[in-house]
């Protein structure tokens, strides 16, 4: 009987011991986040780009968020940063995102909120809510409400010198 609760043991300790390693197997950093836009082109988070990421949480019924798009527009031609837009509220197609983008007269890369698992971000709770994001892909600002272009240029400057 004893013989029987030891072997049990060894071999509870031999799963856990297995259990963590594959769970600890698969904590690496990611190298490299890759996921599409509404035009099906690829859009990469990777270690090797160095430029600073603003997703922006938008929706068509949201009015501060109609104001800021004019801004995130501009900030997405500025040197060093890049915005990639999420649709709040899921559209069930592509044609209906791209719609909405056409309708919010969005020139940035948009995704729905499904593709952007990879990311790591959680849906906000209001809108417009923006994520600012480090070049090695680190989350390193939630700002809540409508932005500007040179506040999140202040905003990320500040950051770099944290860095």
């Amino acid at each position: 009987m004893g013989k029987i609760i030891t072997d049990r043991f060894q071999n509870g300790i031999r799963f856990l011991l297995l259990s963590v390693f594959i769970v600890l197997a698969g904590c690496g950093a990611q190298e490299q986040t890759q996921l599409e836009d509404h035009q099906g082109k690829a859009l990469q988070l990777s270690a090797e780009d160095s430029s600073w990421l603003v997703v922006n949480y938008w929706a068509t019924w949201c009015d501060p968020c109609r104001e800021e798009i004019p801004e995130l527009n501009e900030l997405d031609h500025e040197a060093g940063v890049r915005v990639w837009g999420v649709d709040f509220d899921n559209p069930a197609s592509l044609q209906e995102l791209q719609g909405k983008i056409e309708k919010m007269d969005i020139e940035f890369p948009v995704v729905a909120p499904s593709f952007v698992p990879g990311l790591g971000l959680e849906m906000p709770p209001v809108l417009p809510a923006t994520y600012i994001i480090a070049p090695d892909g680190t989350m390193t600002k939630r700002l809540i409400g409508p932005q500007t272009k040179d506040g999140l240029l202040a905003e990320i400057q500040t950051l770099k010198t944290k860095a």
